[in-house]
């Protein structure tokens, strides 16, 4: 027999590894003996901080009872299993397709082609992850960038060295395929019901590449340092033909699919040239730090990080009634560092990210605001707008790569100031006027947020420090798709992804990757 269930637990009385250690609380909640509860299976786990601080953990529970037991009459009987979301299965004529890209999307695209017996190629101009964990730790001690190997281009893409936070608000049962993909490739098993899962800077490296070894024993290959310039059509015009590399070769294939990040500007600007697209609005902000003990009393009512919960995230939006403009926080790392989010010289962006157990001294966020595409006449204009603010974040922060930063309060007030001691930026911060550094409307919308957050959460703004320009957060193009297809305006060319401006994010970047590959399996039939 099995049974749902639901628990409340009080927080503050639960060990690290109370996931595992249920069985007790389970079998008082079915009203069984301990004997007769056989096992049990997380189906969700989430957390209720309303009364802090008393903080509970919650969680759904499947329950298999002994034949004989008798629960409670009110607990609902388990339904069966939904049938999860499989790849359509059946031969696919479809050999050596290439994907461009080897971020989520393209590597769960790649991985869907490769299940498949597609044989995919799969190119990135950057490097795997053993190499371009070099790559960056060189950049860190010599401030001296690669542009193809970063923390923004190589393998996994920019998701591998940020937090690796798996949480959407995309509804999609291909969702759980991806997760499960994951923890085949090494995650751990808790992402599968966690309310807000991630896997950790550290862990992901290794997730990332267990992936790539599964697509190559398949059949699909990598080519790394392969930078794509541009697509191509065949005679009609219509169709795909080939792609046309930096080096000045040329790759033909049956199909293609782009799969790159949105930093790759050059590139989508080349594209968007022969395929259709249209501008749409993308987001920039700046990073806010805080110590994560500050964090944990505003959400747990302690500064102390409860075992069982770990370091206190946070979520806070603003959305004041039109025409002023809203925010909210992004990518929120607790127990995490600000990295420079750079592929480019002389230019300098933030990005966050957080290792697995998230036991760093400080918290980080984005806070971003909309830009309306409406306000450039073309995506290169948009691009050309970041391009000049992260140039205007080099310079502020002294031009070799320390970061421009400036107290929550003084940017509220609009005037320079002293910093404070330490930060999780580790090539240092220098003071600058940040108030000054963005444009009107996002000042504005930071500043009405920075004051609605403060109300909400005492303190966020008054001890919050404000870092650098936060400008790799979206595309600000998006590429049409036929609806039947999902072939963009060229035949047998797919476009996805935050490069695409399909996706926000590593799960819905990987959701539409296996949506796109789905596609291609079923259109070469």
């Amino acid at each position: 027999m099995h049974v749902m269930v639901n628990l409340s637990l009080d927080a503050r009385r639960l060990p690290a590894a109370i996931d595992t250690e249920l069985h007790e609380a389970v079998s008082v909640a079915c009203g069984v003996t301990a004997d007769e509860l056989l096992s049990y299976r997380i189906l969700r786990r989430s957390i209720d901080a309303r009364q802090k601080p008393l903080v509970k953990v919650l969680y759904q529970v499947m329950a298999e009872l002994r034949d004989g037991a008798r629960p409670r009459a009110d607990l609902a009987a388990a339904a069966e299993d939904d049938v999860p979301w499989s790849p359509p299965a059946g031969r696919c004529e479809l050999r050596e397709p290439v994907v461009v890209g080897a971020g989520p999307a393209g590597l769960f695209a790649a991985l869907v082609l490769a299940r498949a017996g597609c044989r995919p190629l799969v190119l990135d101009r950057g490097r795997d992850v053993e190499r371009r964990r070099l790559d960056i730790e060189r950049f860190l001690a010599e401030r001296s960038v690669n542009p193809d190997s970063n923390y923004l281009y190589g393998e996994g893409g920019a998701g591998t060295w940020s937090d690796g936070k798996l949480f959407t608000r995309v509804r999609d049962p291909r969702s759980r395929y991806v997760l499960e993909s994951f923890v085949a490739a090494g995650a751990d098993p808790a992402i599968l019901y966690y309310s807000h899962p991630h896997v950790g800077s550290d862990r992901l490296p290794g997730i990332v590449a267990g992936l790539r070894q599964e697509i190559c024993a398949l059949g699909g290959r990598f080519a790394w340092d392969c930078r794509v310039a541009d697509v191509a059509a065949d005679a009609s015009g219509r169709a795909f033909s080939h792609l046309l590399l930096a080096d000045g070769s040329r790759l033909a294939a049956p199909a293609a699919l782009i799969a790159c990040g949105h930093s790759a500007r050059e590139f989508i600007l080349a594209v968007s040239k022969r395929v259709s697209a249209t501008l749409k609005g993308f987001q920039i902000g700046c990073r806010i730090e805080h110590e994560q003990s500050f964090i944990n009393e505003l959400r747990y009512g302690r500064p102390e990080a409860l075992p069982a919960l770990g370091p206190a995230e946070y979520l806070y939006s603003s959305r004041p009634p039109e025409p002023a403009p809203g925010a909210t926080t992004f990518c929120m790392c607790p127990g995490g560092i600000i990295i420079p989010a750079v592929c480019e010289h002389e230019r300098l962006s933030t990005n966050g990210m957080s290792n697995a157990a998230r036991d760093g001294h400080f918290a980080n966020s984005a806070i971003v605001s909309t830009i309306a595409g409406e306000e450039f006449a073309t995506a290169a204009a948009a691009f050309a707008f970041l391009g000049e603010l992260e140039r205007r974040g080099f310079v502020d922060g002294g031009s070799d790569y320390d970061c421009p930063a400036q107290r929550a309060e003084d940017f509220l007030a609009r005037r320079g100031g002293r910093l404070p001691a330490g930060s999780s930026y580790q090539l240092g911060l220098r003071p600058q006027r940040l108030d000054t550094l963005l444009p009107a409307r996002t000042y504005d919308a930071l500043a009405l947020a920075l004051r609605h957050f403060e109300r909400q959460a005492r303190g966020f703004a008054t001890r919050g420090v404000l870092v650098g320009v936060e400008t790799h957060v979206s595309s600000p193009l998006r590429f049409t798709r036929r609806p039947d297809s999902l072939e963009s305006s060229m035949d047998k060319l797919y476009i996805g992804g935050e490069g695409g401006g399909a996706a926000g994010g590593i799960m819905s970047a990987a959701i539409d990757g296996v949506k796109l590959a789905e596609a291609m399996i079923q259109n070469h039939r």
